[in-house]
């Protein structure tokens, strides 16, 4: 569990405070399933390295569980945010922001949520983004000021409440990951969230947000079907 930094935070300032961020607890390796930043064409990237699973939409798609223990029954602090050394502009203050409404899984199809269930980012300075099934309050949100090494690796409190909150689901929020004062934002990408859910049903409706998998069939016949194209190519070259 992490201390409550919230105070601090506002005690000391913007600058200092994600700077502190920042600097805690850096891994020298990317953790497995936080959400890795990167910059290609002078812009904030989520899964640089496109390692994450990617939604029918194009979109990354990372999970956390609520009911990790990590912060009790309603509360964790992954997946987290985190880049490789220079992957970053030193100094930038990368932000996130909500998007859409609060979904949940139905048993058959993602759909928006119940009224009575909301789902909070709390960000470094004390700011909490709702996510609800009218939409997102305070959508913007502070993560980290990048290190003199150009990284971040910050984790922000995710959170579950209301009248449904103890009723075992899955839900989805969708986030885009920037550093506004100097770019625009990333892409969206999509953060799954188990909450009570035995694991097997919630990577159920986990895929059915994925793109499909060709079958090995359909593989065979593209690869025949391109193996036709060359030899027609190379035919009529000669």
């Amino acid at each position: 569990m992490h201390l409550p930094l919230a105070p601090l935070f506002r005690a000391v300032g913007l600058s200092a405070a994600l700077f502190l961020t920042a600097g805690v607890a850096q891994a020298q390796h990317l953790h497995a399933g936080d959400v890795e930043l990167g910059v290609a064409g002078g812009v904030i990237v989520v899964d640089p390295e496109g390692l994450a699973e990617r939604a029918a939409n194009g979109y990354a798609l990372f999970e956390g569980d609520f009911r990790d223990f990590a912060g009790g029954l309603f509360s964790t602090d992954d997946p987290g945010f985190i880049s490789e050394d220079d992957a970053l502009p030193v100094g930038a203050i990368i932000r996130y922001r909500g998007l859409g409404v609060l979904q949940a899984w139905d048993g058959s199809a993602w759909s928006t949520a119940a009224s009575g269930v909301t789902l909070g980012i709390l960000d470094v300075l004390g700011t909490n983004t709702l996510f609800s099934s009218s939409g997102v309050t305070d959508p913007v949100g502070a993560i980290a000021q990048v290190s003199g090494a150009g990284d971040i690796h910050a984790h922000l409190d995710f959170t579950i409440s209301g009248d449904g909150a103890a009723t075992a689901a899955a839900y989805l929020i969708t986030l885009e990951i920037g550093a506004p004062d100097d770019w625009g934002y990333s892409t969206p990408f999509y953060l799954a969230f188990n909450s009570g859910l035995d694991e097997a049903v919630f990577e159920g409706a986990v895929g059915t947000l994925l793109a499909p998998v060709p079958e090995p069939g359909t593989w065979a016949m593209l690869a025949a079907g391109l193996g036709l194209i060359g030899v027609m190519r190379r035919r009529r070259l000669g």
